[in-house]
């Protein structure tokens, strides 16, 4: 599996971005009583569309489809809303010794705020793991981060707050596009979090 790079140009038109979540729930037809059970599995989603280009600048996307070869390899997107701040913190760092797979609060220092939106990137380049900040935060403390952690963290981790990424999955193996009778180019698709 390859990391491929994804062109930065031009800036989605639209997206939609969202957490997929595992959460079996029974009820019993007699008493009406619930059993609720949440699994670990919870990875991000989305799905982007691209404005109209011509094909100067549609070859690098096109090229970007075929390099994925479907679904086998991988590339870096965060929610393109996302990408800065809504805090006051220009860096983090991960802080007190180890986190285990599973953990949702996170212990960080920060030369500034997080506010609850904001986003947390674990890791670099393939290892990136994606996270939002659920509760306001600011200077050395812990932050409440949901998806829960899928990979144990320690001290020696990257942190990142702005630009952040995930490693995503195209969600079909048929990747397109359309073009028009005056050759404007027009790309969607969708992907998941490579987990």
């Amino acid at each position: 599996m390859a990391l491929i790079t994804m062109p930065s140009t031009p800036a989605f038109s639209a997206s939609t971005w969202s957490i997929k979540r595992a959460v079996a729930q029974s009820r019993s037809p007699f008493s009406g009583h619930e059993q609720v059970y949440e699994y670990s599995m919870a990875c991000w989603q989305a799905t982007v569309t691209l404005p109209p280009m011509k094909r100067s600048h549609a070859g690098a996307w096109q090229a970007f489809f075929l390099k994925l070869r479907g679904r086998a390899n991988t590339f870096l997107m965060g929610d393109p809303d996302g990408q800065s701040n809504i805090g006051t913190a220009t860096t983090a760092s991960v802080t007190s010794g180890t986190h285990a797979i599973g953990d949702t609060t996170i212990h960080l220092t920060l030369n500034g705020t997080l506010k609850a939106g904001d986003y947390v990137q674990f890791g670099t380049s393939a290892t990136s793991q994606l996270h939002m900040i659920v509760a306001d935060m600011s200077g050395t403390g812990t932050a409440t981060i949901e998806p829960s952690l899928k990979v144990a963290i320690s001290s020696s981790t990257s942190a990142s707050i702005s630009g952040t990424t995930a490693v995503m999955r195209m969600d079909s193996n048929d990747l397109g596009w359309d073009a028009d009778h005056v050759s404007k180019y027009g790309f969607s698709f969708s992907c998941t979090e490579a987990i």
